[in-house]
């Protein structure tokens, strides 16, 4: 299949390789030449603008940072959308499908739904989660709402990008908001982490040999055990910045206000991860919060 992948930064190029590996032809497009050409050396081929890309491509993958850089790729200038006309089938881009794979509000990925109706084509809600190693070897997990044609016609696709394929339903924004919930435990659990290793420092103990025992006893989680380690080890370059977790946590609080369902975890969870903002880490990686539990919010990580 002709695939395009619109943000080729940590997860988007791990999807990229992994698709060009399974026999897909892609095209990628980003606005930083050398991710670009990281995913160029490995045989995709650069598109110098979104509506480019969409003319040579079955599927358009979007894995942007937020909602309004979806805006800006589908229906701003040069965007895929661009230049086509509602209603008018000779003027219709040949892409027929979008898929969003960024973490956004529910409310978004409804709105852009309907905008991408109008020019004829169909909207994928399918988050993703699980690391760059597991996009680029295809072992994430992809939480999928979307029509059964859709369903149908990208099937083998999915399948190549996530093998961990969860169909959460038709109603396109179910996949944003089980994505949004998963991404609220996932900070809750890594800010609880982080405070019961530098509670346990301060009382005397180690921190290596506290996470040990926790990472084979019942305290264990997934977040932990990804994040803890290279946190421990002062190792703070970005796998999974620190403003993009503190966007997600803020956008599922969000979702919950909207819905009248209190959350305090999530209070407490996105005061910690704005002091680690606060403090200026915001682009290293999100295991930084270690520092911020240890009450170093005011010094800079060992690691730059």
């Amino acid at each position: 299949m002709n695939v395009g992948v619109i943000g080729v930064g940590n997860m988007g190029s791990g999807i990229a390789m992994n698709l060009i590996d399974r026999g897909h032809k892609l095209t990628v497009r980003d606005i930083r030449p050398e991710a670009e050409q990281r995913v160029a050396a490995h045989g995709a081929t650069i598109a110098t603008t979104p509506q480019a890309l969409a003319q040579a491509v079955d599927i358009v993958i979007l894995v942007v940072v937020n909602a309004a850089q979806i805006e800006s790729v589908l229906f701003g200038a040069d965007g895929v959308f661009s230049g086509a006309k509602a209603g008018d089938s000779t003027k219709r881009p040949k892409v027929p499908a979008i898929m969003i794979c960024s973490t956004i509000a529910p409310d978004d990925t409804e709105r852009f739904a309907k905008g991408v109706e109008i020019f004829g084509a169909m909207l994928l809600d399918a988050p993703i989660s699980g690391g760059p190693a597991r996009a680029r070897d295809g072992g994430m997990s992809l939480m999928l709402a979307a029509s059964e044609e859709a369903r149908a016609r990208f099937d083998a696709l999915l399948h190549d990008m996530a093998a961990r394929l969860q169909f959460v339903g038709n109603r396109v924004g179910d996949g944003a908001r089980v994505k949004l919930f998963n991404n609220l435990l996932g900070g809750i659990q890594l800010i609880a982490g982080s405070a019961a290793i530098a509670a346990g420092e301060r009382m005397g103990l180690s921190g290596e040999t506290l996470f040990k025992v926790i990472s084979a006893s019942s305290g264990q989680s997934w977040v932990t055990d990804d994040r803890i380690p290279r946190a421990l080890a002062g190792d703070f370059e970005p796998r999974a910045h620190a403003h993009i977790l503190t966007k997600d946590v803020t956008l599922a609080l969000e979702m919950l206000k909207n819905a009248g369902e209190p959350f305090p975890l999530g209070d407490i969870a996105l005061q910690t991860f704005k002091a680690a903002l606060d403090a200026g880490w915001r682009d290293k990686d999100d295991c930084v919060v270690l520092e911020v539990a240890r009450g170093k919010a005011g010094a800079n990580p060992q690691r730059q």
